[in-house]
């Protein structure tokens, strides 16, 4: 078996697409299976010294493509959707075009698996044309992971979004769509996308997961309250300096914040604030790089609160991997209710719900994590044991497998 995981979102340790890559490849290695990992073309070093990977993709999932000139003689708002679609044509017409590198490796007898770990509109019909060239007697199967909802402004977006459509539509009639198979890691996924396909997504577990951290409760020192992953507004990041001066003014049981700042390519100003007022707070530590996999994995267990105020307009239905490795690890969590984390942590508990985007109920939820921490962390590890059960990489790539006809042979 030769398993080729295809990440063009795999740019430096940043994100959630490195720790991704890296489990499904070690549990991978460990089956014997051949595997190879395809990043960016300006892949950083480490990246790409640690998982052995390729530097392939001319351009990056989050790229942007300029709008040709002649287009600003149009209105705003008629650039604006004609940017869409000029992003949508040149990112797959791209990715077909690097996809296709791939034909000679794959025209070969051996037993191939493509996997995406990241996909959306801007990508799934140059899949889909790549498809389609591959000789009709090669045994490559393709597999997609759905982890972005189709939905990301949830007051204004419409189902079916237009792309999707177009995209699935043309899927349908493809002679390729027999080797094509899609998945999701969350049922609210599933039910979002049958809007576009008849068959429903299958379900794969999270790989990037850890063991519960059973050490004991802080006695002598301050717990700490932890963010992890991008700064960015679709993760409430701005609203954190305010939610723990609400904190601060409401528990007299003082707390140290461990908080990753760093910003992907397109910051935002309220996250820059954010930032700026972050670093004039005492008893707060922020890291502005991406870490690598053991400090990653170090401050992650340092942390004793999670803080994931994330707003709905992705993540109502939209997974998270931080979520998902604090879970595993026991970790009490402070989530934005109506996402797909309150809902886990309603039905199970081990954390707290805020209302989303509310600074203020967000301190509440936090002062109140920290004053209720020994119940709240002893139920989050009794919920560890359940979630480590099915989310880990050996359970992802048994249910990837199970999920396409002929690759468990």
């Amino acid at each position: 078996m030769h398993l080729i995981i295809a990440d063009h979102t795999l740019k430096n340790f940043q994100g959630h697409s490195f720790e991704y890559c890296k489990s499904i490849r070690e549990i991978a290695l460990s089956l014997g299976w051949k595997v190879s990992v395809l990043g960016i073309s300006d892949i950083s070093t480490e990246a790409k010294e640690s998982l052995q990977a390729e530097p392939f993709f001319k351009y990056g999932f989050f790229h942007h493509f300029p709008l040709p000139g002649v287009c600003r003689v149009f209105p705003e708002i008629t650039q604006k959707h004609l940017w869409g679609r000029w992003n949508f044509l040149q990112h797959n017409a791209s990715l077909e075009k690097d996809l296709c590198k791939l034909i000679p490796i794959c025209n070969h007898s051996e037993k191939t698996l493509i996997l995406f770990p990241t996909f959306g509109f801007n990508d799934l019909l140059g899949i889909t044309k790549f498809a389609e060239r591959l000789d009709c007697q090669s045994r490559v199967q393709v597999a997609l992971v759905k982890h972005f909802t189709s939905r990301p402004n949830l007051s204004k977006d419409m189902l079916p979004h237009s792309l999707y459509k177009k995209c699935f539509d043309y899927l349908k009639k493809s002679h390729a769509k027999n080797r094509m198979h899609f998945f999701a890691d969350s049922n609210d996924l599933i039910d979002e996308y049958l809007y576009y396909f008849e068959e429903p997504m299958k379900i794969v577990p999270i790989p990037h997961t850890s063991e519960p951290d059973i050490s004991s409760i802080p006695q002598d020192k301050p717990l700490v309250i932890g963010y992890m992953g991008d700064a960015r507004t679709n993760k409430g990041f701005h609203y954190i300096p305010e939610a723990i001066e609400v904190a601060r003014k409401i528990t007299k049981t003082g707390f140290h914040c461990e908080i990753q700042a760093n910003i992907r390519n397109h910051p935002e100003w309220q996250v820059r604030q954010a930032v700026r007022i972050l670093q004039e707070m005492p008893y707060t530590s922020l890291y502005h790089e991406a870490l690598n996999s053991d400090e990653y994995k170090a401050l992650m267990k340092r942390v004793d609160i999670f803080v994931l105020p994330y707003t709905l307009e992705h993540y109502h239905s939209q997974t998270s991997g931080v979520f998902s490795e604090a879970r595993a690890l026991g970790k009490v969590t402070v989530v934005s209710r109506g996402t797909w984390m309150a809902r886990e942590v309603q039905e199970q508990g081990g954390g707290l719900l805020a209302i989303p985007e509310d600074s203020k109920s967000l301190g509440d939820a936090i002062a109140a994590s920290v004053e209720n921490y020994g119940p709240l962390r002893t139920r989050a590890l009794e919920c560890a044991k359940n979630w480590g059960k099915y989310h880990n990489c050996k359970s992802f790539i048994n249910e990837l497998i199970a999920g396409i006809p002929g690759m468990s042979n």
